[in-house]
């Protein structure tokens, strides 16, 4: 199709419907979207990732990530699983009842 901007390389063939039309350069400050911005994840830094794809997002680019299993997270497991057991515990200090559900 036409419009896909591909980001990172394909290290094993896609299937063909995914396999869309060349690489295409990089909007510098223009407005005009792609109609879909494809993204290939694997092997990326999540966090790094994340920031760029919100940003897209933000400004109303349609995005399609393509193995996003296979981001790369940065730290050790044991200080990942930490971080999200204390998101866990958030709460409001008013009633617990309003809190943000998890």
């Amino acid at each position: 199709a036409q419009g896909t901007l591909w980001l990172g390389a394909a290290t094993r063939p896609l299937p063909t419907h995914a396999l869309a039309a060349p690489p295409l350069t990089p909007r510098l400050g223009a407005m005009s979207f792609a109609k879909q911005m494809v993204v290939d994840c694997r092997g990326h830094l999540l966090g790094r990732l994340a920031s760029i794809i919100a940003k897209e997002l933000l400004n109303g680019q349609q995005m399609v990530l393509l193995r996003a299993e296979d981001v790369n997270m940065s730290g050790s497991l044991y200080r990942a699983k930490l971080k999200y057991a204390n998101f866990k515990r958030k709460k409001t200090n008013s009633n617990p009842r309003h809190g943000p559900f998890h």
